[in-house]
């Protein structure tokens, strides 16, 4: 990550600026002062390899020690930087070198997953370490009132988590398709949302805060990317499986969006055998029980359990064998409702992917459960280095 550097048309007070977010840039690239210290504690410098003397700075900069030191003051001033204890540099002689880092504790990013059946919220510091989570599941949160209920006490409780009150940037993940300005295109699995104004009335729960919505199974693929599965991988195709099924495209290292947001989402096409498998799931279910209950008896072994898990898998096996023809990729990633039953899932679509003439990998989320928070999380943090850092 770098700042924007250049010098046409500067006047020395941008030109300043500039050479503060080099040096703003460089600390970034570095690291974070963890948010558990407390805000009016001395923060040793071995509490963290993430820090620099001015000298490093220069060395890495480029520019000159007064004009790092100016850049120093002032990004201290801004609340962005903190100046740790001072160590000795190791076999010189002389006065210690103070070190810094970029402050964790300067504000807050935060991620919520809106589902139909769940709601999940995490609040992190800047570097991303989380500072509370909340999870609250429900049996139905199509309709409006439902959901808004819902989401307004996950976030009441993850607000009164953010130190001084300093959210900077909020990310919301939804079974929609988003396009690339953040405006849903469309979604036909909760549309009282859209006519209830939820989004809105979510967004409007966050005055102070840049709030941005994406697609769930991006964001689950986006933290697959840099934490899980697809770390490492160029290609490959994420699942999103249970009451909602979803997927998206890592296609050369990038999370593939498409003109419209709509990469990947095959879900209305009625030969992908997706638009009917989430209720012919549901029907599946023994009376009485819900679907976490029937997860965990296939995850230990119960047959009837396992035949139904198997089931979902065959029947969205036709949808997943087009997306393995279209991208070719290294490995299908799955994660969703499904989890507790991934391993059988797994296997099972595994198989059916060998029967359509498309064999690959599949193999489950490498995070889990919060995968689409992550990726929120990632994307909240993401636009406060942009727009509140002034970092690319």
């Amino acid at each position: 990550m770098g700042a924007d550097v250049s010098t046409v048309g500067t006047s020395p007070a941008l030109l300043r600026r500039m050479n503060s977010r080099a040096v703003l840039a460089e600390l970034v690239d570095a690291g974070t002062v963890s948010a558990s210290v407390p805000a009016d504690a001395t923060v040793p410098a071995d509490a963290t390899g993430a820090s620099r003397t001015v000298t490093e700075l220069v060395g890495a900069v480029g520019l000159s020690r007064p004009t790092v030191e100016a850049a120093l003051a002032d990004l201290v001033a801004e609340g962005w930087v903190v100046g740790l204890d001072a160590v000795a540099t190791p076999n010189r002689a002389g006065r210690r070198a103070r070190r810094f880092a970029v402050d964790a504790r300067a504000g807050s990013v935060l991620g919520l997953d809106l589902g139909l059946h769940a709601v999940v919220g995490v609040v992190a510091d800047l570097s991303g370490v989380p500072i509370a989570r909340v999870e609250r599941d429900s049996r139905d949160l199509g309709p409006a009132e439902a959901a808004w209920d819902t989401v307004r006490d996950v976030v009441a409780q993850l607000t009164d988590a953010v130190p001084d009150g300093r959210l900077l940037a909020v990310t919301v993940g939804l079974p929609a398709i988003v396009d690339r300005a953040g405006r849903i295109v469309h979604t036909a699995a909760v549309p009282d949302w859209i006519t209830g104004h939820l989004l809105d009335r979510v967004a409007g729960l966050f005055p102070d805060a840049t709030t941005v919505l994406d697609n769930d199974a991006k964001l689950a693929a986006t933290a697959e990317t840099m934490w899980g599965r697809f770390h490492g991988v160029r290609d490959g195709v994420a699942l999103v499986m249970g009451r909602q099924i979803g997927a998206a495209l890592l296609v050369d290292g990038t999370v593939a969006r498409g003109a419209n947001g709509a990469a990947g989402e095959i879900g209305g096409l009625g030969t992908t055998g997706w638009p009917s498998a989430a209720s012919r799931l549901e029907a599946r279910l023994p009376a009485d029980t819900d679907l976490t209950a029937v997860l965990r008896a296939a995850r230990d072994g119960d047959a009837d359990a396992t035949a139904t898990v198997r089931a979902l898998a065959a029947d969205v096996a036709p949808g997943v064998a087009l997306l393995v023809a279209a991208v070719d990729p290294e490995v299908v990633v799955v994660g969703g409702e499904v989890l507790p039953a991934v391993t059988v899932f797994c296997a099972a679509l595994a198989e059916e992917l060998v029967r359509a003439g498309t064999p690959v990998a599949v193999e489950p989320s490498g995070i889990g459960r919060d995968a689409v928070v992550r990726g929120a999380l990632a994307r909240s943090l993401t636009r406060v280095r942009t727009e509140h850092l002034g970092l690319r």
